[in-house]
């Protein structure tokens, strides 16, 4: 059965795509378990869970993973990975997910 989520982000970038998500069917007051945030391989299909740390909304939006730091705004933003890798990002349209990132998305929760 397929699991029910809302984007909230999606960033693209040449190599790879960002996305939050919200799970719908979770009842938690925890947000580790109803928000989630994806990097997402384009030529692998490899979907990588980023561990969450800290986020600001100060100006650009930003957010720190275990794996690297994303700055935002409404079009375009930069994400460095831990290795120090600096990618630019474009802002994506979050209505409807392309399919290969969806199908990762679905598989992640159904072998969680």
């Amino acid at each position: 059965m397929p699991i029910s989520y809302k984007t909230l982000f999606l960033l693209e970038a040449d190599a790879f795509s960002l996305v939050e998500i919200k799970l719908l069917d979770v009842q938690s007051d925890d947000p580790a378990e109803v928000y989630f945030w994806f990097r997402f391989d384009k030529a692998s299909h490899y979907l990588e869970h980023l561990e969450f740390v800290s986020m600001n909304r100060e100006g650009a939006e930003q957010r720190e993973f275990r794996q690297g730091r994303l700055q935002f705004t409404e079009a375009s933003g930069t994400f460095v990975a831990e290795d120090g890798a600096s990618s630019p990002v474009r802002v994506g349209a979050t209505a409807t997910l392309p399919p290969e990132l969806d199908d990762a998305i679905q598989r992640y929760f159904i072998g969680a």
